[in-house]
């Protein structure tokens, strides 16, 4: 996908998408041509896990350096429990998942 198709699926405009590539938290795109950019998947998902990171209110630099060590976001930290997502392209559907949780973290907490 193009700088422009990539900004388009992010809702962002393409110069943020320039500033990420280069603070360095996306990599470069690669090479299709003379002119041409090319912009992947994993573009798109490392750009939606960083706009997830900026929406919870961590600063750019803080992200860069969460993002250079694990590809999980943690959302979640409370007695001794923490929730971390891996960022996915795929549709989530939060109602199933929070129930899935519950049931897990219920049936743990239950264990003699």
């Amino acid at each position: 996908m193009t700088l422009a198709e990539l900004a388009d699926h992010l809702g962002v405009s393409p110069r943020q998408i320039r500033f990420l590539i280069a603070e360095d938290i996306l990599p470069a795109a690669e090479k299709t041509g003379r002119a041409a950019d090319a912009y992947t998947e994993t573009h798109l998902a490392q750009a939606r896990r960083y706009f997830a990171l900026y929406r919870m209110g961590m600063k750019p630099a803080s992200i860069k350096v969460l993002m250079s060590f694990d590809q999980a976001i943690p959302i979640f930290q409370a007695s001794g429990v923490e929730l971390r997502i891996a960022a996915s392209a795929e549709p989530v559907d939060v109602e199933a998942l929070i129930a899935d949780l519950s049931k897990a973290v219920r049936t743990y907490f239950s264990k003699d």
